[in-house]
Formats: C-alpha cells, structure tokens, sequence
C-alpha cells in the first residue's frame, strides 16, 4: 500500500522484492592465463630498469610497424581511389578500401601517438559510411583524406600537430559535408 512521505512531499510505493538472478562466475582456464600475461616469465610491479627497456623496445618495435604497415595500406588505397576516378566500375571497391583504411586507422592512430590521424581518419570514416559507391568530386575528397594521413605519417606528427594540421583537419571536415551527397 502507497504512503505519503511528509519529508520529500511525494507519495512513496513499497519496494517490490528483487528477484535474485542465478550468476555463475566462471574463471579463467589457466591455459587462457598464459596465453593473456607471459605466465613463466611475467614482469614484477616493482619493474627494473632491464625490464623497463625491453617494455619501451617492444612499444618502440610495434610503432615501426605500424606505420610501415598503414604506409603500405595508404600507399594501396591511393591507387585504388585513383583507379576509380578513371573507370567507374572500380568505384565500390574504392569505397570499401577506403573504409577499411579508416577504420584501421581510427583504431590504431592514437595508440602510437597519431591521434591527429585518428581524426582524419574518423572524417573519412564518416564520409564513407553506408555509401557503396561514388562521383569523381568524393573521390577526390578522399584523396586528400589519404594524402594528409599519408603526410602525417611521413612526417612522423605525433601529438594534435599546430594549428595548420589543425586547420587541415577542420578543412577536410568540410569538404567532407559539403559533398556529402549523394549516397549511393
């Protein structure tokens, strides 16, 4: 039965009891474990200067990689948007390239430092998104997309970069508005 609460002014109901959700907690195998965490030769809390080092060789190693392997993926996407702009039928997979460049992009940038690619990138993204194929003026707006990414990179920008890269990030924001439609 319902109350008046004369503290707050409001009519209270009585709490219905909570049914209990049956929860099983299941832990980790410990094959799992050793696959997740060096289980043999895991780091200590305390890390030594040794251990240190070989942790920032290791981050330093993945960063080479990185932009050896998305140097590659711009370098095959440009070729594919460009292989669009001169033959209509290839336009679809550039779409689809180009999504996935983003993509990767998006994901990875800021973990190795290129958050200013992350946001080109996300620009991209959202150019491309739902759409399955594009005019010549799209195209283009992704070119330049690829082309500042594939700058930044060479030019190893990490951080937001100053006000230009800013300003290009702002830029190609636009573009990607203003010619936002059609989507096909």
């Amino acid at each position: 039965m319902s109350h008046f609460d004369w503290g707050s002014g409001a009519i209270v109901k009585p709490e219905q009891p909570k049914k209990k959700k049956n929860v099983q907690i299941i832990p980790a195998q410990t094959d799992l474990k050793r696959r997740a965490v060096n289980f043999v030769k895991g780091f200590d809390i305390n890390l030594s200067s040794e251990q240190i080092e070989e942790l920032e060789q290791v981050v330093q190693r993945s960063s080479e990689t990185f932009v050896r392997d998305i140097g590659k993926d711009l370098m095959e996407c440009r070729k594919t948007v460009i292989a669009g702009l001169g033959d209509k039928s290839k336009r679809p997979q550039a779409i689809t390239a180009a999504g996935d460049l983003a993509y990767s992009v998006k994901a990875l940038g800021g973990t190795f430092q290129y958050p200013l690619m992350t946001q080109i990138a996300k620009s991209m993204e959202t150019f491309v998104a739902d759409r399955t194929t594009a005019n010549e003026k799209q195209l283009l707006v992704l070119q330049l997309h690829i082309d500042s990414l594939y700058v930044i990179l060479a030019g190893r920008v990490t951080g937001f970069g100053s006000t230009v890269e800013q300003a290009t990030v702002a830029a190609l924001t636009k573009l990607t508005e203003r010619y936002e439609d059609p989507r096909e």
